[in-house]
């Protein structure tokens, strides 16, 4: 393909590249220089670390973002190993297969990976059951394997709540050795009077699915579980077993991660008297009683202790920072919290990731809709809290299948064009959707504990291998797949999209990805700009930078709708278009005129705007 430039003031937009007065050097070699974040624990996953700047620095960096941490200058890649890439064909996605695709993220503009557990694990929740948290699984390769990924992409990340119940910690603690004994949440029970048997000491709920509590018939006790009956809680509470994480985190900023991810974190803390019953809605005798954020947790989720542990792991963070002068990300998963906690969680030293555009924007949203869930996200961060943006995961339904298959492209251009760093979910650059599963087919525990209801939970429609080609299995693995493969991916895959012509949905990522590095795109800052319900827009700039006005159609009409985006904050009548969505009948780098702009549901532009 012939190069284009386009002069924009001081910025140029190249095909395959964006400088901003000078050429950046985040992406000098073939590689890019890759951050993985890594989930090592099971019921808490650590991942990534912060460093905050001061009110000068913040002003500055509205001028040259050099100086901002390499975390909010990048886009967060989420990888789930199993059914990335499979290098060797057992059909399961592993290390070498991340690395052999590390050009695929070069090109998307990616820098940094976030990878999904692949520590040593008996796989009853795929690797978030953890057995050794410096142990990599075989199933995912070798420490060999690793160091390569290591070398290629030159960075990393980590987890930690609770392990898997075949580790030597729990087995030694269950026999009650003195060690370890006090690793786990262990209770006696109550006693029921009538039956005169001994149930769980309280009513607190799994998140799969019934009680948290098992009883182990070795020990006489019950432990406690937030998750599967095999994935027991670490207690948080006994200071050995922070020494062993801490242990475990080292090891891994050792071998040059960057960061950790702290999954399901607000789960490590249980209520010291475990007497303490929860006020949960009563169910009959042959139903399971089913968990959900919208229920009181209030003796298990986000109890205060949290908040000194992120601060202790900040400390040690922030040593490495101190010999080879790179900060480290942490990043904390924390669904259903209000702003307070939100607030907590970045004072302590970590970054609470956003799900807001997963949990709360519906297919029936429209663009006032769109607009006052960003600012709920966004609503009264200090000037230290660098905001961030997660559009999907392998938890939740594809965003495709979400939102519909119209408004593939401009949810990939909302994510890479809002303030903040944002983190997307593999396959979600060419759009790919929810698979279906029978109940045979499925993998997911979290689905199969409901037995014929399992659809209603299941995350296996998520978690479909990649679509590279349309060779065998799409290209993902020479084998067996360990989850069949989208049926679509003859006509939806990454080589497909990357050769044809048309302006496919990975060449609208990678477009917007390129234009995400422009000074203009790398503050946090967002002005609204309203017109009617069907629009979702806005404007993103630095101070004396120039200015760009996003529009999206998020409406609910079929049909075109116009628009005057001509008053403030806009405040012109022309711009160039610099990115489009695939289906906009508008030529690239055409001036357009702003008095009446007319896009369908699921179009989308980013346009220069001219003084």
């Amino acid at each position: 393909m012939e190069k284009t430039e386009v002069a924009i003031d001081d910025e140029k937009f190249h095909e395959g590249e964006v400088t901003a007065g000078k050429k950046s050097n985040f992406c000098t070699s073939n590689k890019c220089s890759f951050i993985l974040l890594v989930i090592i624990a099971a019921t808490i996953a650590a991942s990534c670390v912060i460093i905050f700047t001061d009110k000068e620095l913040r002003t500055k960096r509205q001028y040259d973002p050099s100086d901002l941490e390499w975390w909010k200058k990048t886009i967060v890649y989420q990888i789930y190993p199993r059914s990335f890439k499979d290098s060797n064909g057992d059909g399961i996605g592993d290390i070498k297969g991340i690395t052999s695709m590390l050009d695929h993220l070069t090109y998307l503009g990616v820098g940094a990976i976030w990878i999904s557990p692949f520590y040593k694990s008996p796989m009853r929740d795929y690797g978030y059951d953890v057995q050794n948290y410096v142990e990599i699984d075989p199933m995912f390769g070798t420490t060999k394997d690793f160091d390569e990924l290591m070398k290629e992409a030159k960075k990393k990340n980590f987890v930690p709540n609770h392990t898997s119940n075949d580790s030597e910690w729990f087995q030694k603690s269950r026999q009650m050795d003195t060690e370890y004994k006090d690793y786990y949440v262990w209770s006696d029970g109550k006693l029921n009077t009538q039956t005169r048997k001994y149930e769980p000491p309280n009513n607190w709920l799994s998140v799969f699915g019934g009680s948290a509590w098992t009883y182990d018939v070795q020990r006489s006790q019950y432990y406690y579980h937030a998750f599967l009956e095999t994935q027991p809680d670490l207690n948080y509470r006994n200071p050995k077993v922070l020494k062993e994480l801490k242990k475990a985190m080292t090891y891994w900023l050792d071998k040059g991660v960057s960061g950790f991810r702290l999954d399901a974190f607000k789960f490590a803390f249980e209520a010291k008297n475990l007497s303490l019953d929860e006020a949960l809605p009563k169910v009959s005798s042959n139903e399971i009683a089913k968990w959900s954020d919208e229920q009181p947790h209030n003796y298990t989720n986000n109890l205060p202790e949290l908040y000194p542990i992120i601060k202790d792991w900040r400390k040690m963070l922030e040593t490495y920072k101190e010999k080879d002068t790179i900060s480290r990300f942490m990043s904390v998963e924390s669904t259903g919290i209000t702003q307070s906690i939100r607030d907590q969680y970045y004072q302590a030293g970590s970054v609470p990731f956003n799900f807001d555009l997963i949990t709360s924007l519906k297919r029936t949203c429209n663009g006032l809709c769109f607009k006052e869930i960003i600012e709920r996200g966004m609503k009264d961060l200090s000037e230290d809290a660098w905001p961030n943006f997660v559009m999907g995961n392998h938890d939740n339904h594809r965003v495709a299948s979400r939102m519909g298959l119209d408004m593939i492209d401009v949810m990939n251009m909302l994510l890479l064009t809002l303030p903040g760093t944002p983190t997307c979910y593999y396959g979600d650059e060419i759009g790919m959707v929810d698979v279906n599963y029978t109940f045979a087919e499925s993998k997911d525990p979290a689905g199969l504990n409901f037995g014929k209801d399992f659809w209603k939970y299941s995350r296996d429609p998520e978690r479909s291998p990649m679509q590279w080609d349309n060779t065998l299995n799409a290209g993902f693995s020479k084998g067996s797949p360990w989850l069949r493969v989208s049926p679509d991916y003859s006509s939806k895959n990454v080589k497909m999209q990357k050769e044809t012509k048309r302006n496919t949905h990975i060449q609208v990522f990678k477009k917007v990805a390129e234009i995400r590095k422009l000074p203009s795109f790398q503050h946090a800052e967002i002005q609204f700009s309203v017109t009617n319900e069907n629009f979702l827009s806005y404007v993103r700039q630095a101070e004396g930078r120039p200015k760009y006005l996003v529009i999206m159609n998020v409406g609910q009409d079929k049909n075109a709708v116009s628009a005057d985006f001509t008053k403030e904050p806009v405040g012109s009548s022309r711009g160039q278009v610099v990115a489009m969505t695939g289906t906009v009948d508008i030529a690239l780098n055409s001036i357009l005129n702003l008095k009446e702009v007319s896009l369908k549901r699921g179009q989308g532009l980013v346009i220069r705007v001219y003084h």
